[in-house]
């Protein structure tokens, strides 16, 4: 009988360390187990945040580069379309182009001025400038068909001032635009080779 109470007593034994042994698992291996899989989940949305975050900075780049692009090529074919003869001839364009309109629309022009040409933009630029300043008197509905043809016209302006007042003769429209032309070449100041 001894040998089966002893075998009772190391399984009680055995079972008992088990028991303990289970219970030091339980108490010092599984938290720090979750902490770590919490750790490796709290990285991973970190990670996927962070990529996501950069895979949207990389299409906003991307946008603004597409449209430094265009930008570009607009540029460059509004240059290729300057007109590159003479600030007279430009003057000659812009006057024609003004007259015609302001017949077409029942337009009365008055004080067409034209300024002197000046350089754009910084040293070594080939882009000159003309301003032309005017008045059309008529209605205002004439006015607004006007411009919608004179921005319509092709020729290279910005509009750089404008106002529309009443007057005894109607609507008044006072214009200033700068015209733009490509210079032959930029003139070379002293001391440049």
């Amino acid at each position: 009988m001894s040998s089966p109470l002893r075998a009772s007593r190391l399984r009680l034994a055995l079972g008992l360390s088990g028991a303990v042994a289970g219970l030091a698992v339980a108490f010092f291996l599984l938290p720090d187990a979750s902490q770590q899989l919490a750790q490796k989940l709290k990285a991973k949305r970190e990670a996927e945040l962070n990529r996501n975050q950069q895979v949207q900075r990389l299409q906003e780049l991307q946008q603004l580069a597409d449209r430094i692009q265009r930008g570009r090529e607009t540029l460059a074919d509004l240059e290729a379309r300057l007109p590159k003869g003479s600030a007279g001839e430009l003057q000659w364009n812009l006057s024609n182009t003004l007259h015609a309109l302001a017949k077409k629309h029942n337009l009365r022009l008055q004080s067409v001025k034209y300024g002197l040409p000046s350089r754009e933009g910084g040293r070594g630029t080939n882009l000159e400038a003309v301003d032309v300043e005017f008045v059309a008197l008529g209605v205002y509905a004439n006015h607004k068909a006007f411009m919608h043809d004179l921005e319509g016209s092709g020729l290279p302006f910005a509009v750089r001032d404008g106002r529309l007042e009443e007057s005894p003769e109607g609507a008044r429209l006072n214009i200033v635009l700068r015209a733009f032309r490509k210079a032959t070449a930029p003139e070379r100041e002293e001391g440049e080779a």
